[in-house]
């Protein structure tokens, strides 16, 4: 398992500081008013380490392709500040946000929608490199040849076309793709998910295999947790738009504090058969962003709820080092 460390603020090198991001519903074909905003994100905070894996899990439509979405700039926050190496994106220049998507690459669930298929391997993975550096045919050739080796392929596969390779290859090549800028960061968005069980071992293997080479950091979007716990330093586990709970991979897993995170893990499977676990089930479906329900947002299918959490929204607060909860519960 991945062991987390102890690390300073100049360890940082992406903070989402209160973060929202909203969508404004359609209007009303007979009033002419927007019916409201669907909160995909509302208020969220985290900080990514150098060299270390921030993991954000929950079910579908908690919010985390949305964030995953502004740390690459492809949507704008609503509010907050997202800050790269100390500095704010938010208010930056041109210049600022491209020296930023050159340092914060992407890896997508589903490999053969990212790449062309009338392209052949070389051109797709070059095809970054060559658009942001000046190169001769020479360093470019070793340069492919390099990042073919990096990911576990053959240089001979840069002639190749994308749907002559498997699944597993075809993410490979979207891996090689991504390191092609040498980035500091890379947003994983559920990397695995699509691939055969099988290869999903294979592949995250070598993104620490990776990690450790090159000192890269991931934001890893995953609902999967053997996968999470597998390749995290640090978990943030989102619920409707917030985060619900927040702490070291090892004491999540051993230590979770908040009822919808005891549920999550008794749903996944055990590492091993003979581990005896408390079985937890919520019931319920997510209530929807655009009309939240008072409160906690989780005390409609909470099994342990109190009056209290129908009126008051709890703060996400420490209550053990590194370890923060937004629960009623913790204060008990």
């Amino acid at each position: 398992m991945v062991q987390t460390a102890m690390a300073g603020p100049t360890d940082v090198i992406i903070e989402v500081a209160k973060v929202k991001k909203y969508f404004p519903v359609a209007k009303g074909f007979l009033t002419g008013r927007a019916k409201g905003n669907v909160k995909a994100v509302d208020g969220i905070s985290f900080k990514i380490r150098r060299g270390q894996t921030y993991s954000l899990v929950g079910e579908s439509g908690c919010g985390k392709t949305t964030t995953a979405r502004m740390v690459l700039l492809v949507e704008t926050p609503t509010s907050g500040v997202i800050k790269f190496n100390n500095r704010d994106l938010t208010n930056s220049h041109n210049m600022d946000r491209r020296e930023y998507r050159t340092s914060v690459q992407a890896v997508f669930q589903d490999p053969w929608s990212s790449l062309n298929p009338r392209m052949r391997v070389g051109p797709i993975i070059m095809e970054p490199l060559l658009a942001n550096r000046r190169l001769s045919k020479q360093e470019a050739q070793e340069q492919l040849e390099t990042l073919l080796q990096d990911v576990g392929l053959h240089p001979f596969h840069a002639d190749y076309y994308p749907h002559e390779f498997s699944g597993g290859q075809r993410q490979r090549i979207a891996i090689a793709r991504s390191l092609a800028l040498r980035p500091q960061v890379i947003v994983l968005d559920e990397p695995v998910s699509a691939l055969d069980v099988s290869i999903r071992a294979q592949i995250m293997n070598l993104f620490k295999s990776l990690q450790q080479r090159y000192g890269m950091s991931y934001l890893l979007i995953a609902h999967n947790l053997a996968t999470v716990r597998y390749m995290s330093h640090q978990v943030g586990v989102m619920y409707l738009g917030k985060l619900v709970e927040e702490a070291p991979t090892r004491e999540l897993f051993t230590n979770p504090k908040h009822p919808y995170t005891r549920a999550l893990i008794s749903a996944a499977l055990p590492s091993h058969p003979d581990i005896v676990r408390d079985e937890m089930v919520i019931s319920g479906e997510v209530p929807s962003p655009l009309s939240p329900p008072s409160g906690c947002a989780f005390h409609p299918r909470c099994p342990f709820i109190m009056e209290q959490c129908r009126v008051q929204m709890p703060e996400l607060r420490q209550v053990q080092p590194e370890h923060h909860v937004a629960c009623h519960l913790a204060d008990l």
